[in-house]
C-alpha cells in the first residue's frame, strides 16, 4: 500500500478550501460582498465577514503549527485585522496569504507529531494535530457553502 504524506494532503486540501472560498467571494459584485441578507427579522453574516475570519482564523493557525503550541486567541486583534480589510480584494488577498502561511506551516510540521493532542481553543475539545489542521479545512468549507447561500438569495446561480 502505497503510504500518504499526511502533511501535503492536508496542506493541498487548506488550499483547495479556502481557494474555493476565495473565488466566491471574488466574483461577488460590490454591493452584494457586504451586503446583510435578513432572515426572519434578523441581519445574516455577509460574505466579507466570513471571508475575513477564515483568512484571520488560517494565519492564527499557521503561528501555532509552526511554533507547535496553540497561541492565544485575541479578540481585540481579530476586530481590528478584521475591519482593516473589509473589502473584496483585502479580504481575498489576506484569505490567500493566510491560508497559504498555514499550509505552509503544515506541510512542514513534524510527521510524528501529527497525532499528539492540543486543546482546540474554540471547541474546548482534545483532539490531534491531524484534526487541528483538519477544523481549518472545515471552516473553510463551511463559509464557502455560506457564501454561496448569500449569492443563491441575491439570484446569482452561477
Amino acid at each position: 500500500m502505497a503510504s500518504v504524506d499526511l502533511g501535503a494532503f492536508l496542506a493541498s486540501n487548506l488550499r483547495a478550501s479556502a481557494g474555493a472560498l476565495g473565488a466566491a467571494c471574488a466574483k461577488m459584485p460590490d454591493d452584494r460582498i457586504g451586503w446583510h441578507p435578513p432572515v426572519e427579522g434578523n441581519s445574516g453574516r455577509d460574505a466579507l465577514d466570513q471571508a475575513v475570519e477564515c483568512a484571520y482564523l488560517n494565519e492564527w493557525a499557521a503561528a501555532a503549527f509552526t511554533n507547535a503550541s496553540v497561541p492565544a486567541f485575541d479578540g481585540d486583534d481579530y476586530s481590528a485585522k478584521k475591519d482593516a480589510n473589509r473589502n473584496g480584494a483585502a479580504a481575498v488577498a489576506w484569505l490567500t496569504s493566510g491560508t497559504e502561511a498555514l499550509a505552509a506551516a503544515v506541510e512542514a510540521f513534524p510527521a510524528g507529531s501529527f497525532g499528539d493532542t492540543l486543546t482546540n481553543p474554540f471547541t474546548k475539545g482534545t483532539q490531534t494535530w491531524a484534526d487541528f489542521a483538519l477544523f481549518f479545512y472545515w471552516n473553510n468549507v463551511y463559509h464557502e457553502g455560506q457564501v454561496n447561500y448569500i449569492q443563491v438569495l441575491y439570484g446569482d446561480m452561477s
